[in-house]
Order: C-alpha cells, then structure tokens, then sequence
C-alpha cells in the first residue's frame, strides 16, 4: 500500500498535463476569447454597449471612451494582411496627462477566420491583444 501512494502524485501530474491540449494552453496564456477586445494596461469589451467604441484604418486602430477621456493609438507599417508588421508605436492618450508613447518590439496580425482578426502586442515590458471582426 505503501508503495502505491508513493506515486500517486506522480499519477496525479500525468493526468494534469495530459487533459489539456497544447491549443486550450496556448489560447489560455495568450487571453484569447475569440470575443472583440483589447487588453493592454485595462482590457476592454468591444462591440459592447461600454462606451469604447474603435475606429479600423489600414495601419491604425484607435480605440476611445470620451467619457474618460482615454484613447489607444496603435500605427504601424505593412497594411492589414496577416504577419509580423514593422513600426508598431501605441501611444495612450488620457486628458490632463502627458501621452504616452510605446515603441513595440512585436506586433503580428492573425487572420482566424470569421472576419476575426488578432493583433499581438508586446514592447516596454507587457504583452497586449487587439481582437476585431471585419
């Protein structure tokens, strides 16, 4: 009996690894819901009665609440094809303070079908996601 229990935590740790699959971990680490919205220092619902609402160009997303006064500038170079884009500044915009402006090491857009598009943001320490439908 002794020697069962000594590999029940064991047993134990295979069952973990193995009821997830490797998609289910990834979607999870990155904060993926497949809902439209933005996280970067806040996360925010898209196409929600919320007061955000976003503005779509070809190499710019603004995503604005007025009634805080908060915006999110993201530009960047290369258009609105899927791949790694080059240039990637978001800057953030709230009233009565100085707007800040981060350069980003990574941004990649995703086409996951659907008309759902992913943005991958990572630069100055964090990671952040922008999902929209089309």
């Amino acid at each position: 009996m002794i020697e069962k229990c000594r590999f029940f935590p064991l047993l134990l740790l295979c069952v973990l690894f193995t009821s997830c699959s490797k998609e289910e971990v990834l979607a999870e680490e990155a904060g993926m819901t497949g809902n439209p919205h933005f996280t970067w220092d806040t996360t925010v619902e898209l196409e929600q009665p919320n007061n955000w609402c976003m503005t779509l160009s070809t190499e710019k997303i603004a995503i604005t609440n007025i009634a805080e006064g908060r915006q999110y500038i993201l530009t960047w170079k290369g258009g609105l094809t899927a791949g790694q884009k080059t240039d990637g500044i978001l800057k953030t915009v709230v009233r009565g303070e100085q707007t800040r402006s981060t350069d980003l090491e990574l941004l990649e857009i995703k086409d996951s079908g659907s008309n759902t598009y992913e943005f991958f943001l990572r630069g100055g320490g964090r990671k952040g996601e922008i999902v929209i439908t089309r």
